[in-house]
């Protein structure tokens, strides 16, 4: 995945919002499976560093092109 531009830009964000709402909600919820509660989090966590990396990486490239211009 790579953000290529604004608008993929605020809807990764917006999908990081609620990706990081679920996670919330998951982890304070009480479960009678910890294994399976344990393992969506990760995988949810593994998912939300990713966008986090994919906006760093396209505001990088952003800043970089307006200071080159």
């Amino acid at each position: 995945m790579s953000i290529e531009n604004r608008r993929q830009l605020e809807n990764t964000q917006a999908k990081l919002q609620r990706m990081e709402q679920l996670y919330e909600r998951l982890r304070q919820e009480p479960t009678d499976n910890a294994l399976v509660q344990e393992l969506t989090l990760r995988s949810l966590k593994k998912r939300i560093n990713q966008f986090k990396e994919e906006i760093i990486r396209f505001e990088c490239r952003m800043n970089s092109s307006v200071r080159g211009s």
